[in-house]
């Protein structure tokens, strides 16, 4: 009987922990983060950050009832928040570590990114070990090939067939607008570079360049999650094509049109129909989007979307849509600071 349960025993350790390893916590990891919330923040460059956020989420989803992933901006400030018990991790660039405050940096797998903690041996230890279970799970193996096969050498270099990493989250949203995913697949393109942590100078934020109030009206409460802000910005585009369908009845001239209205507002758009007060930064924004488009799609200019300079005889209707005030904004945009960028509202009021 001893020696069935000591193989019970050992059966359990092989199989039941192995399984379970992100969630098994030892008795002095009791307390290892405080409370149900995990606090991080994010200050890296380039397509790395994109990467680390979805690991970084991954890890806050095995661990905590909710957490909050906050793009930052002074390093400084952010070290300091962790030594004050404000913050419990931060991902920044590992050449920019210097521990003058009795924090410890982690590397999991990219020497090239410090996970910056307190020294604490618990929270040290169970980090490690959440991330050597996580690494054997098909969710991760998915992540690292999403990412691969789009970015190299700190580049993007997309493989056959694949955009971006964030490809499915472009099929399922843009059914709703009725368009080719790769289609809105470069309006991001256009926006961000599919960059999450982009800021345009005017306050747009993410991978679609939402405004803060507009993205928090349809539903981001994150705008550095790619996944909510490809959504928000797909319903306001929903939005501005239900709205402008009155003007246009040819479904490329309303793509067109959709596409302008979420660069300038739809008052501009439809002006630049008419041919009164264009705007040239508008059309241009219009023309390297569909110019993208022929680019991930692999075709001809001449077989892709009409352009502006095809358009025209529509009527603009009433004056309503003329009234609509400037939205969008149409710089590409820089990485996203860890302040407050002010709000629009959804008429464009900055």
């Amino acid at each position: 009987m001893k020696g069935f349960r000591y193989l019970l025993a050992s059966l359990l350790l092989l199989v039941v922990f192995p399984v379970a390893g992100n969630k098994i916590f030892h008795k002095d990891d009791k307390y290892a983060f405080r409370g149900d919330l995990v606090r991080c923040a994010i200050k890296l460059d380039g397509y790395q950050t994109g990467f680390n956020y979805e690991l970084l989420k991954a890890f806050c989803k095995s661990h905590c009832d909710s957490s909050s992933i906050i793009p930052g901006e002074d390093i400084a400030g952010l070290l300091g928040e962790l030594a004050r018990d404000s913050l419990d991790i931060l991902l920044m660039p590992a050449s920019e570590f210097n521990d003058t405050l009795g924090l410890v940096n982690l590397v999991l797998g990219d020497t090239s990114v410090a996970w910056v903690m307190r020294h604490g041996k618990s929270s040290n230890r169970e980090l490690f070990r959440w991330y050597a279970g996580y690494r054997g799970t098909r969710e991760y193996s998915d992540l690292v090939r999403r990412f691969s096969e789009c970015y190299g050498a700190g580049d993007w270099r997309p493989s056959s067939g694949v955009i971006s990493p964030y490809d499915n989250l472009f099929k399922s949203n843009a059914k709703l607008l009725g368009w080719d995913w790769r289609l809105l697949a470069a309006l991001a393109w256009s926006e961000s570079k599919f960059k999450i942590q982009a800021k345009s100078p005017k306050g747009a934020l993410g991978i679609m360049q939402m405004m803060p109030v507009t993205a928090g009206k349809f539903g981001v409460t994150n705008c550095l999650d790619p996944e909510e802000n490809i959504s928000a910005a797909t319903n306001y585009l929903a939005f501005l094509q239900k709205t402008l369908s009155r003007y246009a009845e040819d479904p490329e001239i309303l793509s067109w049109l959709t596409i302008a209205a979420y660069n300038s507002g739809g008052g501009r758009a439809l002006q630049d129909l008419e041919g009164r007060e264009r705007s040239s930064a508008t059309e241009a924004y219009t023309e390297a989007v569909l110019r993208q488009y022929d680019i991930f799609s692999g075709r001809k200019k001449e077989e892709g979307l009409l352009r502006p300079d095809s358009l025209g005889g529509i009527d603009p209707g009433d004056e309503d849509a003329g009234d609509q005030k400037e939205e969008h904004d149409d710089q590409e945009g820089e990485d996203i600071s860890h302040q407050d960028h002010g709000n629009v509202d959804m008429d464009g009021d900055e």
